[in-house]
C-alpha cells in the first residue's frame, strides 16, 4: 500500500494551505491518435536498401539541372527586370507625389530641377555671346 496517494490532511505543524504531492499517480489519460498523425506509410522490411554515394550524386545531378544553360527569353526576362526596376526608383525618386512637404527625396528632386534649369538656360556668358539681354536690363533702360 505504499503506492497510494497520501491524504490533503497532513499531520505537519504548518498552519498554510498544503501543497500538492509530487508522488506520481498511477491514473493515465488515454490519448487518441488522430488519423492524420497515423503512419500509414510502407515498413521497414519493405524498403530498398539506402542509396549509394556514387547514386545519390547521379540523382541529384539529374535533378538540379546544373548543364542547363538559360535561353535568350530567360535572360531578356532577367535584365528587363532590372531596367523596369530601375526605371520604376527613378521615377519614385524624381516624379512620385508624395504631397507637399519635406521628404527624403527633396534634396534630389531640389539638385535635379538645378541641374535640368542649367540645360535649358543660358548662362550670363553665353547670353553676352549671342547678344540677349537680361530682362531687368531692358526694365532699366528707358525707351
Amino acid at each position: 500500500m505504499s503506492d497510494q496517494i497520501p491524504s490533503s490532511s497532513s499531520s505537519s505543524s504548518n498552519a498554510g494551505p498544503s501543497k500538492p504531492s509530487m508522488i506520481s499517480s498511477t491514473f493515465t489519460i488515454p490519448l487518441k491518435k488522430s488519423a492524420e498523425k497515423v503512419y500509414t506509410g510502407p515498413s521497414p522490411d519493405q524498403l530498398s536498401a539506402p542509396r549509394t554515394r556514387s547514386q545519390a550524386e547521379k540523382y541529384f545531378a539529374r535533378v538540379a539541372n546544373e548543364n542547363v544553360l538559360p535561353t535568350r527569353a530567360n535572360k531578356l526576362l532577367g535584365v528587363g527586370g532590372w531596367v523596369l526596376g530601375g526605371f520604376a526608383c527613378f521615377y519614385m525618386a524624381l516624379f512620385a507625389d508624395f504631397g507637399e512637404r519635406e521628404h527624403v527625396f527633396s534634396p534630389v528632386r531640389r539638385q535635379y530641377a538645378s541641374l535640368k534649369q542649367s540645360f535649358f538656360t543660358l548662362s550670363p556668358s553665353e547670353r553676352q555671346m549671342m547678344g540677349i539681354n537680361d530682362v531687368r536690363e531692358n526694365e532699366a533702360r528707358p525707351s
